[in-house]
């Protein structure tokens, strides 16, 4: 699985990933692939419902990502999305945007696939994230996205990916927090920090610890 191109499910991609994965009530994987992003370590508390429209790719289903469809436009055609969904999408890339501009998948996206794919995803009333390379196309068609680009190693040198998603990090609750911070040094810091902090108010009187929580919930920080 960690071979499979295109796969988020390497060191550091699938850190950055889950600081932007939001909790809801259903989750959705539109382009399933090897599935190392659905499958990591930090998505163990959730399921996923998922499409790949190759059928080789059943060899990487789990107990909790199974591949129900073969086409993310059948999902799309059955689910009733509400806001207390979220939809993860990693579609095969832009040719201009690969390092290589080779084909490299059995069933690869042309340009006017990810314009359907675009127009067909934008509609939906869920939350979305989207993993491409900045461009105009996508610029172009989600213009009320976020856009947030990232660099990672690969085989073929520093690769400068991207995030698209329509929702504000400020106003959700993350799946997990594990992985908070910028880069491995960074995360282990913040770890630390939360560590002793914590070591500090279990160390309270119980009730200026009840005292501590009933501030935290009046200026609305938890």
């Amino acid at each position: 699985m960690k071979n499979y191109p295109g796969n988020k499910g390497g060191q550091g991609i699938r850190e950055f990933l889950v600081n932007y994965i939001p909790k809801s009530n259903r989750y959705f994987s539109l382009f399933y692939g090897g599935g190392g992003f659905e499958n990591c370590k930090y998505m163990k508390t959730i399921s996923w419902t998922c499409a790949d429209i190759n059928p080789d790719n059943t060899k990487y289903e789990t107990d909790t990502a199974v591949i129900t469809f073969s086409d993310y436009r059948y999902l799309i055609a059955k689910i009733n999305f509400t806001q207390d969904d979220f939809v993860f999408a990693d579609p095969p890339y832009l040719f201009s945007t690969r390092l290589s501009g080779k084909k490299i998948y059995k069933y690869e996206f042309t340009k006017p696939q990810h314009i359907e794919f675009l127009n067909y995803i934008s509609s939906l009333n869920s939350k979305i994230l989207i993993t491409h390379p900045k461009n105009a196309l996508y610029d172009r068609l989600l213009p009320n996205f976020n856009c947030i680009e990232f660099e990672y190693m690969t085989h073929g040198g520093w690769f400068k990916d991207a995030i698209y998603f329509n929702y504000s990090t400020a106003d959700i609750e993350l799946v997990n927090y594990a992985t908070l911070g910028e880069n491995f040094t960074e995360r282990q810091q913040i770890k630390r920090k939360r560590k002793s902090m914590i070591n500090k108010i279990e160390k309270l009187p119980i009730l200026q610890q009840k005292a501590l929580i009933a501030e935290l919930k009046k200026r609305k920080i938890v």
